[in-house]
């Protein structure tokens, strides 16, 4: 009994070990029960995955119905059929993914654009910072030199205010190329265009001329007397009486 127990399982190990290999080498099909088959895309299995597919963009939520002539509810409601329970769960289960994205995706958008706006503002110069001819005076030279050295790489742009016709727009234009390559050379200096805009303040002369003006006509300070003394007892106080 023994002696026929291990032929069959000598028998057995023998049969198992050429039926299932160790290890398919390459460039042999592998046997049915171990190779994975795709799924078949039946023409029944497309047409509810297109189903699915289409009603994946539907908002989540309530709709908005008509019932004995109001609209339930009253306020703005996407309309159509119902979300499917598919839907439903998913929107539940990962909420609030994928608004959350969408809404920081659009504060980062907004930010940028307002970022980018200021420099733009910042690194412009505007009809104060030339002389009559059209040239860069001392303050405008100043700004330039602060945008080329303030201003990071991707917002390094000089823009200069339009004139009131092409030629001035294009002396304005020339003035500050000849500055920028004056102060860091053709190769580095920073793309330079024509920007229709206004002043958003005045220059600094005009206002250091209002604050001159201002101090120039100012009141010479009046001192009273303290409270609780008569005009007798501070002439005393002060010395001044006989």
């Amino acid at each position: 009994m023994n002696g026929t127990w291990r032929r069959w399982s000598l028998c057995g190990a023998v049969v198992c070990g050429t039926l299932v290999p160790a290890a398919v080498p390459a460039g042999i099909i592998p046997w049915p029960w171990s190779e994975k088959h795709p799924p078949k895309m039946t023409q029944r299995r497309a047409e509810k995955e297109a189903y699915y597919a289409e009603r994946a963009s539907e908002p989540i939520g309530a709709r908005q119905v008509e019932k004995y002539g109001k609209q339930w509810p009253p306020f703005p409601r996407p309309t159509g059929p119902a979300n499917l329970p598919s839907h439903l769960y998913h929107a539940q289960h990962y909420w609030p993914q994928p608004y959350t994205c969408q809404d920081r995706d659009y504060v980062r958008t907004i930010s940028a654009a307002q970022t980018s706006n200021g420099w733009v503002t910042m690194t412009t110069l505007y009809e104060y910072h030339f002389d009559d001819s059209h040239q860069l005076n001392e303050p405008g030279r100043m700004q330039l030199r602060w945008i080329l050295e303030n201003a990071p790489a991707r917002h390094r742009y000089a823009f200069v205010q339009a004139g009131i016709d092409n030629a001035t727009s294009q002396s304005r234009l020339a003035s500050v190329k000849n500055e920028a390559t004056l102060l860091v050379g053709a190769d580095q200096a920073p793309p330079v265009l024509i920007r229709v805009t206004s002043p958003l303040g005045r220059p600094a002369e005009e206002v250091n001329s209002i604050r001159l003006k201002e101090r120039e006509t100012m009141l010479n300070p009046r001192i009273t007397p303290p409270i609780g003394t008569n005009n007798l007892g501070a002439s005393e106080a002060s010395g001044t009486g006989s």
